[in-house]
């Protein structure tokens, strides 16, 4: 009950703001079944896991029940998370910015490229070595050694995400660009400020700038979904709404 009457409460004050500024954290990712490959292989398995989650998924859903609650409202989307999966929700690609990078995409030390096709590839000839090969560490490097290459100067290829040693921000600055762009619209505007399961991985890209933005915008509201870290600031707290729970149970609570 409690739950679903904070729910009510935020839904209204999204619906009486101007613009909506969201951010996505850690506890929006799904969890990840064991992939039974080898550590070396486990990232891609996890690529091919977000792709083939059904619309079912809870956390699929939860991004679909956040899209409608933004409906028509002027939003950006700042997200922590690399799984794509915002998209799976309906936001637009050009109003979503994803600054610790994406696994829809490969880097070598100075080129991004697609992932999918190269994914799709070693997957497909690790599974074709037998069963206990496909949990061997050795024969998984080959495997990469020969397949994860870049199809422009055949560097070694990793996943385009800030986790790894030489991520080439370049991959998300142009529309960091358009975010902050966006945000400058925001001020003395009736802004409401969604943060979502976001801890202190990266403070310094959503929480702390979040609080900035609601701290210098005397008409923005600052709501927190946490399942432990879900206080607002001191200075916040006549703007802010601070909620204890899992983001994505929160937004499936109406449901």
């Amino acid at each position: 009950m409690k739950s679903e009457m904070q729910y009510s409460r935020i839904a209204d004050k999204i619906r009486s703001a101007e613009m909506i500024l969201i951010g996505i954290g850690e506890e929006f990712r799904p969890g990840l079944p064991n992939p039974g490959l080898a550590a070396e292989a486990a990232p891609y398995a996890a690529w091919e896991y977000y792709r083939s989650l059904p619309d079912e998924d809870k956390v699929i859903r939860a991004y679909k029940a956040l899209r409608k609650l933004a409906g028509a409202k002027p939003y950006f989307v700042v997200t922590l998370n690399t799984d794509d999966l915002v998209f799976r929700g309906g936001f637009e690609r050009d109003l979503v910015v994803a600054p610790c990078g994406s696994m829809e995409k490969m880097q070598c030390e100075e080129h991004i490229t697609e992932a999918g096709p190269i994914c799709e590839k070693i997957l497909e000839e690790i599974r074709k070595l037998p069963e206990e090969k496909q949990k061997d560490g050795a024969a998984a490097a080959e495997v990469l050694k020969k397949y994860a290459v870049c199809p422009l100067c055949g560097k070694p290829l990793h996943f385009h995400v800030k986790s790894e040693e030489g991520y080439l921000e370049s991959g998300y600055l142009d529309q960091w660009q358009n975010y902050n762009r966006w945000l400058s619209c925001t001020l003395n505007r009736k802004l409401c400020i969604l943060e979502l399961g976001v801890g202190f991985e990266y403070p310094q890209v959503i929480r702390w700038p979040f609080e900035k933005a609601a701290y210098f915008n005397q008409k923005a509201e600052l709501i927190r979904v946490h399942s432990r870290l879900w206080q607002v600031t001191s200075e916040l707290k006549e703007r802010g709404i601070s909620v204890e729970s899992a983001p994505v149970d929160f937004l499936l609570s109406e449901e």
